[in-house]
């Protein structure tokens, strides 16, 4: 199946990016595509959908969760109700995630899981007392603060990969004891950085689906619920299933062969 995936940008980081580069090595991507796939509605502005919609494309929209008017010009949500009005199929990401947003788009969907490429990110021996931290953006949701008092005089070793301001490098992110960090800065490489840490550090409040904690278990890493973080948003479903199923249901090739399922209405 072809899909037009609106603003493909390969190179890109974070959630919505990372879903991209996931979705395109199960679908060709192509913009002579009639299905024009919105990955979120963050990435796209009203007059191109409303051009593929003229263009008499059909439109796909993945949710996940809140757009954040004050990271988005405040033109977030609303541009997320245009885009269901639009939308000839909205897809969720997380029953938590489409109990939380259908109140406001009014629009129901099926929900499918997020999927990494399970060739790359693989389980391997880790070092003992070895804890990793990441977040893509300075997104308060993301909750370093958590981490940060989960570790401080805890014995074992931090890495902290993403985005952080100057002054937490400058003043040692706020450690004061002798504790034990090191700091990756933005990476490129993940399964270089799961591989070498055994435990992950879980205090996404309300995170629809983590693609970054799909991709720590896929890769063997132990997750830890810091203050119950991990009975919040989506991740109780990401543990369910990984109880039940394993890593083999986390994997692309099964993410994409729901989409296509679902996506066959729209031919």
């Amino acid at each position: 199946m072809q899909l037009h995936i609106a603003n493909y940008e390969p190179n890109r980081m974070g959630g919505g990016w990372s879903f991209q580069n996931n979705l395109a090595k199960g679908f060709e991507h192509t913009e002579d595509s009639d299905i024009y796939f919105i990955t979120s509605p963050s990435i796209v502005q009203r007059a191109e959908v409303v051009q593929a919609k003229s263009q008499g494309k059909k439109i796909v929209l993945r949710l996940d969760n809140v757009i954040r008017n004050s990271r988005n010009r405040n033109t977030g949500m609303s541009r997320m109700k245009d885009f269901c009005e639009l939308a000839d199929l909205v897809i969720y990401q997380s029953e938590w995630a489409k109990k939380f947003l259908m109140p406001f788009t009014k629009t129901d969907g099926p929900v499918i899981l997020n999927g990494v490429d399970t060739s790359i990110f693989t389980p391997s021996d880790k070092p003992e007392g070895t804890y990793l931290y990441v977040r893509s953006s300075r997104d308060e949701g993301k909750q370093w603060i958590m981490a940060w008092y989960w570790m401080v005089n805890r014995p074992g070793k931090l890495e902290i990969v993403g985005k952080f301001s100057p002054e937490n490098l400058e003043y040692n992110f706020d450690f004061y004891n002798g504790e034990d960090y090191t700091f990756s800065g933005q990476q490129t490489d993940m399964p270089s950085v799961y591989r070498r840490n055994k435990y992950f550090l879980y205090t996404y409040l309300n995170d629809a689906m983590s693609n970054t904690a799909i991709e720590a278990l896929c890769s063997g890493c132990e997750i830890i619920d810091v203050n119950g973080m991990a009975k919040t948003g989506g991740m109780p479903e990401i543990m369910a299933k990984w109880e039940t199923s394993g890593r083999d249901y986390f994997s692309t090739d099964r993410m994409c062969q729901e989409y296509g399922k679902a996506m066959e209405i729209l031919l």
